[in-house]
């Protein structure tokens, strides 16, 4: 029987919701005998988890169907952030459609060390480093008070981070008594570096040639230079950012920020940094409300949990659960 593309892909994006809601105990009902037999079932971990998952094109052959899937991963409350490409098998296995295989095929990994942040590819023995705390910013402004007033930028440390697909750019956030966050565009540039004329006649031997030069000078135009450009995107008081997640295509994100009487509030914004307002105060005022573990399902639907506050009210508190969010999305 012929796999239809249409189908397939629905079955895999429904088979990946079930991934980020964290339903590990219905995964198995999608896999073949041959992968379940290859799966050791352990205990699951609640970080890094996946918030987000994109789906490429599929290529599809008579009876099977292979599919280019991205999945994004995050650790909330500590800069770690993943991106992580598959490929799917789909195969047709007593008329029933059923997942074959699952192999990865490369990841970008962004996270902190001694107060820098690094980026770091499957490949690569260790990571890049791309930013620390004394390239921010030394004052912001902040979308909740007058534009004209500035504030200091907290440097105690890293907050959460993230990345789109290609790794070209990333959220960045530190907190300290207020948290700060801000939007990172990577550019990597080939240069090559030579020596002084100068410095090599101190380095020239007695049959007067360079030593060492050349070879340095080869291994350093392999070298890559990462450049950054740094732009705001709010400013937070009293209040940490526990969480920053980009849509599966980059162009929006959505932030879970815990503000200092131990609720959580969501922030949408465009990647290029307006804020969008979603009304969800309306429905979720922060004082009666903790809105937690974002993630998205869709490039414009997000899907959170819902904690009433002790304070709820009887008809507030029935609202706890599971909430969604769908907004218009951004071309």
């Amino acid at each position: 029987m012929k796999i239809d593309e249409k189908q397939a892909m629905a079955f895999i994006d429904n088979y990946l919701r079930y991934v980020l809601k964290g339903d590990y105990s219905a995964l198995t009902g999608y896999y073949t005998d041959k992968l379940k037999a290859s799966i050791t079932e352990i205990s699951t971990q609640s970080n890094p988890r996946p918030v987000a998952f994109k789906i490429g094109e599929g290529d599809i052959e008579k009876d099977k169907a292979e599919f280019k899937v991205t999945m994004f991963h995050s650790y909330e409350e500590k800069p770690y952030y993943s991106v992580d490409f598959f490929k799917y098998v789909v195969i047709m296995d007593k008329d029933k459609m059923l997942i074959d295989s699952i192999d990865k095929e490369n990841s970008i990994d962004i996270y902190e060390q001694d107060k820098t942040l690094f980026k770091r590819d499957k490949d690569s023995g260790r990571g890049d480093k791309i930013f620390t705390l004394k390239d921010l910013p030394p004052f912001v402004y902040s979308k909740e008070t007058v534009r004209e007033q500035k504030y200091e930028v907290p440097r105690k440390s890293f907050g959460p981070c993230a990345t789109t697909e290609d790794g070209k750019n990333i959220l960045v956030s530190s907190i300290g008594e207020n948290s700060y966050l801000g939007f990172i565009k990577l550019t990597e540039t080939k240069e090559t570096f030579k020596v002084a004329q100068g410095e090599e006649e101190k380095k020239k031997d007695e049959s007067g040639k360079a030593q060492g030069t050349e070879e340095e000078g080869k291994e350093d135009e392999q070298k890559p230079k990462i450049n950054f450009t740094i732009k705001d995107i709010d400013f937070y008081f009293s209040s940490t950012i526990t969480s920053v997640i980009f849509s599966p295509n980059g162009q929006n994100l959505v932030v879970e920020v815990k503000a200092k009487d131990g609720l959580s509030f969501l922030a949408l914004y465009k990647a290029s940094g307006e804020k969008m307002d979603l009304k969800l105060e309306r429905r979720f005022p922060k004082d009666r409300f903790s809105l937690v573990k974002p993630y998205f399902i869709s490039e414009n639907e997000v899907v959170f949990s819902v904690i009433p506050a002790r304070n709820a009210t009887d008809e507030e508190t029935k609202l706890k659960g599971i909430g969604f969010l769908i907004y218009k999305r951004v071309m």
